[in-house]
């Protein structure tokens, strides 16, 4: 199954850099991290033995200034201090090897006395680790500034590790990089940004890939999707800073996961560069706490940034909720942050743009390699068609990166298509590499051009129950009708989505509530063989058959009222496949349709047993052009033990829109009992 082979591969990628990551702290075994935390403590308590180092100690703690340093701004930002009441502050920073001081996670001042007495530490340092000094240069710079002191160079302390690894990175500049998002796996559906060090050398030999690349993640264990839902959003994970090289992520987003890489390269002066360094690796001591929503690879790296440019004042322009899509946004508007831009397609990517670039000849030729490859050896010496010319070296090009595509995904390639690989490398090998992919590429729309996550719309409409307002509110983040710029295509990310209803004459009436709904209808071909899937949880309007007695009076006339609107649990999961012509040179042509097999399930005690469920079948139908977007359905339900048993239900949507934040909506939907057409107008912030 793809899940167990994304889980073998994330344990091999996680091998890799447990041998090559140049934070070799991380890689002390345990009990030496348990020792040094616990003489951490006890260097925080450190009181020199030599005389003259207990003046100075002395003299700095007496210094009036320790407590108003203790507050500077530059302290809290180095230890992520977090005002939590008044005059009340707490550390985001969680971890025995970041303070030296007991209380130092809550107390500032506390901790920078702690750090003063074990910088002046001249003890010998035990096996394995380091002079506090090394372990902290950020603080040591601060303090080196603030006091006028060198306690490095007075006691002559080397700080060779720490040393190293800064030369050994090399970096001439920074970026944010942003990994698209991957509806095949949670934790990658928000997409993911991460820091990317840039060596000069690697960037003038187009060798980027051989950079470094800083990524903070959640460390997750394996656990069951509902679990890993309710940590992720209400707290349960620790997120940890970790250093690998840059080719791994990028094998792994844009080689196995079809995920799109941007690159923003970021304006920091030289001794910018430096603190961001040096800050990191302090943090490589620590963990944080990691919710899904507002505690994020996102903020964190935002907060990070604060700490190199606190003039910038990054965090006060994030929301209660976050995504990494809204932290790229306040970096491009931040004037002179971003300098330049680069576009990273995915392998899938390159492929497309590849077959997209064919004439039809050259698709049929393209085809048919592939249908004939898995069972075959291939002569390609004579690929084109008799009395026809084609562009035999853009059909090499684009098989050898199908080959390499599949073979990403499975490791059961069968004989002959590992033998014509190497036939196609051969004859690829006989042109002049005129058509590099690189001056193919469609460039999409970049995540920052995507529209705002937040919805309100006004709305009404006619039905057989009467005409009715309609107003809605959805907290995040994307719906199939939602323009597709910059967000990810033929899918859904909703989060709290709810509607009231006014039918007229009658109360007002919540009618439904989307607590999650995951949607990914990626296209199924022979290059990449993708399901689709549908997963809805929340809360809809039922129609329940009234089952009340009605006692009937001399002179009395009670009106009997077949069906009631009730608001029920509703649970919907599906499996399927979608079909598009992404390969032309038009986009989608006649959109793209999708079949799903699913299954459902509603609860009510009105209902016999307490509820309803049963499989469905549905097909959904898009197609976007310019302004406009049609979207279609129709399902087929079956429940089990209810009346009616069987359900044909169909649905129309129609979206134009007017600008990135305003699109009007038109909506027809019918099953047996019930029929609604409506429309609302739709504001995005």
């Amino acid at each position: 199954m793809p899940w167990k082979k994304w889980e073998i591969g994330r344990i091999v990628f996680f091998g890799i850099y447990l041998s090559v990551s140049i934070f070799d702290i991380l890689a002390n075994p345990k009990p030496v991290w348990e020792r040094e935390a616990k003489s951490m403590k006890v260097w925080g308590g450190h009181t020199p033995t030599n005389e003259s180092d207990q003046n100075l100690l002395q003299s700095l703690l007496d210094n009036p200034s320790v407590r108003r340093l203790g507050f500077h701004p530059e302290w809290l930002g180095l230890l992520h201090y977090k005002l939590v009441g008044k005059e009340t502050y707490k550390s985001q920073v969680k971890g025995s090897l970041f303070f030296f001081d007991e209380d130092g996670e809550n107390n500032p001042t506390k901790e920078l006395e702690a750090t003063l007495r074990s910088f002046l530490l001249e003890t010998p340092i035990p096996e394995g680790q380091m002079h506090p000094i090394c372990s902290f240069p950020a603080r040591y710079q601060f303090i080196k500034r603030m006091f006028g002191v060198d306690l490095q160079h007075k006691n002559g302390i080397r700080c060779e590790r720490f040393e190293q690894w800064k030369e050994s990175l090399n970096v001439d500049s920074v970026s944010i990089v942003f990994a698209s998002y991957y509806m095949m796996a949670p934790a990658s559906v928000f997409g993911h940004t991460m820091v990317k060090f840039n060596q000069k050398s690697n960037s003038e030999n187009d060798s980027e890939i051989l950079d470094y690349a800083v990524n903070v993640a959640a460390d997750v264990p394996e656990t069951d999707p509902f679990r890993y839902a309710f940590y992720g959003l209400f707290g349960g994970y620790k997120a940890k800073y970790t250093l690998f090289p840059y080719y791994l992520k990028v094998n792994e987003y844009n080689d196995l996961e079809n995920r799109d890489l941007w690159e923003y390269r970021l304006s920091l002066k030289q001794n910018e560069l430096d603190l961001l360094l040096t800050h990191l690796w302090e943090l490589s001591r620590g963990e944080f706490d990691y919710y899904f929503l507002n505690a994020n690879c996102g903020t964190f790296l935002v907060e990070l940034l604060d700490v190199v440019k606190p003039e910038l004042n990054l965090k006060s322009k994030l929301g209660a909720v976050v995504s990494p899509v809204d932290t790229i946004k306040i970096y491009t508007n931040t004037d002179g942050l971003v300098v330049s831009e680069k576009y990273r397609p995915s392998l899938y990517s390159e492929i497309v743009n590849l077959v997209k670039e064919m004439d039809p000849e050259e698709k049929k030729v393209f085809w048919k390699i592939l249908d004939e490859q898995p069972n075959q050896t291939l002569d390609f010496t004579s690929l084109e068609p008799e009395g026809k010319k084609i562009r035999t070296a853009l059909v090499l090009d684009a098989y050898l990166l199908t080959n390499r595509y599949q073979k990403s995904k499975s490791q059961n390639l069968t004989e002959s298509q590992n033998i014509n690989f190497q036939k196609a490398l051969e004859a690829r090998s006989k042109f002049p590499s005129v058509y590099d992919t690189t001056l193919l590429k469609e460039i999409p729309t970049p995540p920052e051009g995507s529209h705002p996550k937040s919805r309100v719309s006004l709305g009404g409409g006619s039905s057989n129950f009467g005409n009715f307002l309609e107003w809605k509110y959805r907290f995040a983040y994307h719906d199939l009708l939602n323009q597709s710029k910059g967000s990810p295509p033929n899918s859904e990310l909703v989060f709290f989505d709810a509607a009231l209803r006014q039918y007229e004459g009658k109360r007002l009436e919540f009618t439904s509530f989307t607590l999650v709904r995951l949607v990914s209808l990626t296209p199924y071909n022979a290059i990449s063989k993708h399901w689709s899937y549908l997963l809805d949880l929340g809360i809809q309007t039922a129609l329940i058959k009234n089952r009340q007695n009605v006692w009937f009076r001399e002179g009395m006339e009670i009106e009997e009222k077949p069906w009631q609107r009730k608001q029920v649990p509703n649970l919907d999961v599906a499996f399927g496949w979608t079909f598009s012509d992404e390969f032309s040179k038009t986009k989608e042509r006649w959109g793209s349709v999708s079949f799903l097999m699913g299954f459902k399930s509603q609860f009510h005690p009105f209902w016999d047993f307490g509820g309803r469920y049963g499989p469905n079948v549905q097909t959904i139908y898009q197609k976007e052009w310019g302004n406009w977007k049609l979207l279609g359905g129709i399902q087929f339900q079956h429940y089990v033990s209810q009346t009616p048993e069987n359900l044909l239900l169909s649905s129309i949507s129609l979206r134009y829109l007017f600008s990135d934040v305003t699109e009007l909506r038109l909506e027809m939907k019918q099953d047996p009992v019930y029929q609604e057409a409506n429309g609302s107008f739709l504001y995005l912030f």
